[in-house]
């Protein structure tokens, strides 16, 4: 019954984790709803610092409790993972291009949203997308999500979790369900790829961060 609560628990933390982000995203998304006046960009400030620390420090917790794979342990940095992240740079550019060309022509329904939203949040929306996001989005559906659901260090739970990690990346880019979710699919699976790999959210999230900071490049 106490390991049924615990569990339980640490799905709660990824909850809690997922709704905290999507809170913060008011911030940046829609500054305006913000009724604040010039004390906006402290609170702002103050709001994330809390946000992203609670979210890392209920992974962090998640990892005392049982890490059979040995996720975040030190050094955290070593040229064999830096090599795996610039593949996996390399790796998510190439599934971005193919997906995009294999679903065929359009825009999903979350890039037209983020298109809508850049025109009223400038400045606060490159910061989102680019730091804010990776981060959140790594920590919830790659760190939180095999140390709750894929805990066992088993080659079938690390193919099965990439995938399933994937998806879920995918679902909450493109509910609708609509065929750009396979592209949303593609990216998962290549950040949970490379955080298997290195088994480091560091470098899964510097990747996050580099692939989405092309979208501002030009």
């Amino acid at each position: 019954m106490a390991k049924f609560w615990h569990y339980l628990g640490n799905i709660a933390g990824a909850i809690l984790s997922l709704a905290l982000y999507v809170e913060l995203q008011v911030f940046y998304f829609y500054p305006q709803k913000i009724r604040l006046d010039h004390m906006r960009a402290l609170v702002t400030a103050l709001v994330t610092v809390v946000v992203l620390f609670v979210i890392f420090n209920l992974y962090k917790r998640q990892l005392k409790e049982h890490n059979d794979w040995g996720f975040n342990q030190t050094p955290h940095w070593d040229m064999r993972r830096i090599g795996i992240a610039i593949v996996g740079f390399v790796l998510i550019i190439i599934v971005s291009i193919l997906m995009l060309n294999s679903v065929g022509r359009g825009v999903s329904n979350n890039q037209q949203a983020l298109d809508k939203i850049e025109l009223h949040s400038k400045g606060l929306f490159e910061i989102m997308v680019v730091f804010i996001a990776p981060f959140c989005e790594e920590v919830i559906f790659r760190g939180m999500f095999f140390n709750i659901f894929f805990t066992k260090k088993k080659i079938t739970n690390k193919l099965l979790g990439i995938i399933v990690s994937g998806f879920l990346f995918a679902y909450m880019h493109d509910p609708m369900l609509s065929k750009f979710i396979f592209v949303y699919w593609g990216l998962g699976m290549v950040l949970a790829w490379v955080y298997m790999q290195t088994k480091d959210l560091r470098y899964s999230m510097l990747v996050h961060m580099c692939y989405n900071a092309m979208g501002f490049i030009g």
